[in-house]
């Protein structure tokens, strides 16, 4: 696991509440470009990408035996449709990235969760709500081939 940098420690050890601030851009193929937002009033700049100010609300589910890698559940405003009709005119399943930056440095990403899946979406005039899973090292093209003895030998 990575660690945050030591200037957002002495934040957080100074009391600086308004320190950090959250970044979902969310990719559909449904849309001309990626829907970026932040939960920073004002919006946010972070590396050449504009993040406007949109509120929402992230609540992240430990993992359990029928799911391994847990999954996360985004609920954003949603008061110009944007975001469900892109989640509903997709193709594939529409993907995510979550970071977390310093506000002082919004170039320097904290933490960041990239290319998730968004498996699930609902949504009302108000706000979107889309159910959010890593990336599963069983996506990987190694991991989908089935290997056996007789078609990689050296492996066994």
């Amino acid at each position: 696991m990575t660690e945050v940098t030591e200037a957002l420690v002495e934040a957080a050890f100074r009391g600086e509440p308004d320190a950090a601030a959250q970044l979902v851009t969310i990719y559909s193929d449904a849309l001309d470009e990626p829907i970026a937002v932040t939960d920073w009033p004002g919006g946010l700049r972070s590396n050449g990408v504009d993040h406007v100010h949109y509120p929402f609300q992230l609540k992240w589910a430990g993992a359990s035996q029928d799911n391994p890698f847990g999954q996360g559940r985004l609920t954003i405003a949603n008061v110009d449709q944007r975001i469900e009709e892109a989640c509903d005119a997709a193709q594939d399943p529409p993907r995510i990235d979550l970071a977390v930056v310093r506000v002082a440095e919004p170039d320097v990403l904290e933490r960041a969760l990239m290319d998730a899946r968004v498996s699930a979406t609902e949504g009302d005039e108000t706000k979107a709500t889309a159910v959010i899973q890593p990336r599963s090292f069983t996506e990987e093209p190694a991991c989908a081939v089935s290997y056996t003895p007789a078609t990689a030998p050296g492996q066994f």
